[in-house]
């Protein structure tokens, strides 16, 4: 807003007031234009390009958007989630070439309203998984079937010889039982399971068990906000063990000890790519999903809440996905799959580490002194720290991610190139992580600043008094300072202006007077 402008506005007041008048002349009475507001509930927030991601990744992302005409950032997202499915245990990044990695798992949730074709975009992307996990389950299926028949012989000798130890008076002869049944679970092959990469819906406990069957990785990828209902323990009387969910976002080692069933994970890698709708995320702030924030659980997803186009889209006007695009995606995707684990002396696997070229690590480092410098007291990001802390960690993971979907194993350093459209990426997702966490009321600036366009509202006035809205709400507000954090918010919002001090006829303090958007008192809420 011009400050000339606001300057003459302080005058008329000012002037006003000498001449005895009660009535507060409207500061925006003398300025011409407003920006349109931004109401709560509104969704304001940045396009996300499919070109954020290179290469035949990018190209498809762009491809499906437009063939479901979706909003592009639910492509980038979600194809983001299925590559860490392919590549998380295989590769992590370590920037500064000492203990610090990070692993590629990726956590991503986008929220759109009820018909924005989420479902048809998550096929789009989980067909190559689909067809991957068909042909693998066909070759082992011979092998599984054999190795049951072999253990299901060997539990019953097992179990023969138990009894007959248990019922044998002499020693020698027991002890050869317990001979024998040694020699058989030694022998006896491990289980193997059909191979899997992902699920839709799945228990705590259930999913421990799940990674320790498939190699320690696993996914979780669809279009429904259920998963949440089980971590926060709907169905568990509150009692959901969160522990291999977030060091599955981790990496970090897992111990359960439940009755008689243990279950060990070193390094587990779990991947989110969901597509949820909003109410979804504004139930985050009500009830058991409240403690979500405080243990790290939301801190972890990249959010992405774009505009809805639902009213505006061409039913003529669907454009096909090119045989092409659509064949590199499949091959990519096929390429990654087959990446082998590379193991070390003890038969663990061992994730190849990728490095920073020095210009993608001084790109890196400038990015991660920025989202630092916005975290403090009164930042940008202080309302959303830690999340924005996770950020600079998030980029690696991405970069990581992009450099493996263009070079595979064939290189292992990432360039400038790459981890430029990271950080591209990175920027444009903090005001989708803003909108969501203002959506599950996270930030209590926010919340006040809803409190006070309800009262602006029902005052109805073009302007008014800081110290009118303080006394009004003076419970709320028992320092000035959140007051005025609140009121900030409004003007991000284009609600109301920028303060102006008018000096009163006498010799009193003078006044700190808002004016009031007037498309906001003509359209209400």
């Amino acid at each position: 807003m011009d400050s000339n402008v606001l300057n003459d506005s302080a005058k008329t007041l000012t002037n006003g007031n000498r001449q005895g008048k009660k009535e507060i002349n409207p500061i925006n009475s003398v300025l011409s234009t407003w920006d349109e507001p931004i109401l709560p509930g509104q969704i304001c927030t940045p396009e996300i390009p499919a070109s954020v991601i290179p290469d035949w990744l990018g190209g498809y992302a762009d491809a499906v958007s437009k063939n479901t005409q979706t909003p592009s950032g639910m492509s980038v997202l979600m194809s983001l989630s299925v590559l860490a499915t392919c590549v998380q245990k295989r590769f992590e990044v370590c920037p500064y070439r000492d203990d610090y990695k990070e692993p590629l798992s990726l956590w991503t949730a986008t929220a759109m309203p009820p018909a924005s074709r989420k479902t048809a975009v998550i096929n789009a992307f989980t067909a190559p998984l689909f067809e991957w996990e068909n042909k693998e389950q066909e070759k082992l299926k011979d092998t599984i079937l054999d190795i049951e028949a072999k253990r299901a012989v060997t539990l019953k000798a097992i179990d023969r010889l138990q009894k007959d130890a248990a019922q044998v008076k002499d020693s020698t002869e027991r002890m050869e039982c317990i001979r024998e049944i040694k020699q058989l679970k030694s022998e006896m092959p491990d289980e193997v399971f059909p191979p899997r990469l992902w699920t839709t819906d799945i228990t705590p406990e259930r999913l421990q068990s799940l990674m320790a069957e498939h190699g320690e990785r696993m996914a979780l990828l669809g279009d429904e906000g259920g998963i949440f209902e089980v971590m926060a323990g709907l169905y568990s009387d509150g009692r959901a063990n969160l522990d291999v969910f977030l060091q599955g976002h981790a990496g970090a080692p897992v111990r359960v000890d439940r009755g008689q069933r243990t279950v060990c994970l070193q390094k587990p890698a779990l991947t989110f790519g969901i597509a949820i709708q909003p109410q979804v995320l504004s139930d985050f702030g009500h009830g058991s999903k409240k403690r979500f924030r405080g243990i790290g659980t939301l801190a972890r997803f990249l959010y992405c809440l774009p505009k809805s186009n639902i009213g505006s889209r061409r039913s003529g006007e669907r454009q096909a996905i090119p045989e092409s695009i659509k064949m590199a995606y499949e091959n990519g995707i096929s390429n990654l799959l087959n990446i082998l684990p590379q193991l070390d002396e003890n038969g663990i696997e061992k994730p190849r580490i990728l490095y920073l070229d020095q210009e993608a690590l001084d790109a890196w480092i400038r990015f991660s002194q920025y989202i630092e410098s916005k975290q403090g007291e009164g930042g940008e990001l202080e309302p959303i720290q830690d999340w924005a802390g996770k950020l600079p960690g998030a980029a690696l993971r991405i970069a990581g991610l992009c450099h493996v979907a263009r070079y595979g194993e064939k290189s292992l350093e990432v360039d400038r190139e790459i981890m430029e459209k990271a950080l591209d990426l990175c920027e444009l997702l903090i005001p989708h992580a803003q909108a969501s966490f203002d959506m599950m009321g996270a930030d209590q600036a926010v919340d006040d600043a809803k409190v006070i366009l309800k009262w602006i509202l029902i005052h109805g006035e073009r302007s008014f008094k800081r110290s009118e809205c303080h006394k009004k709400h003076h419970g709320r507000f028992k320092k000035l300072d959140r007051l005025i954090k609140a009121l900030e918010v409004l003007q991000g919002w284009n609600v109301i202006s920028e303060a102006n001090r008018v000096k009163p006829g006498g010799t009193g303090r003078p006044s700190i007077i808002y004016s009031v958007n007037p498309a906001v008192l003509k359209g209400g809420m």
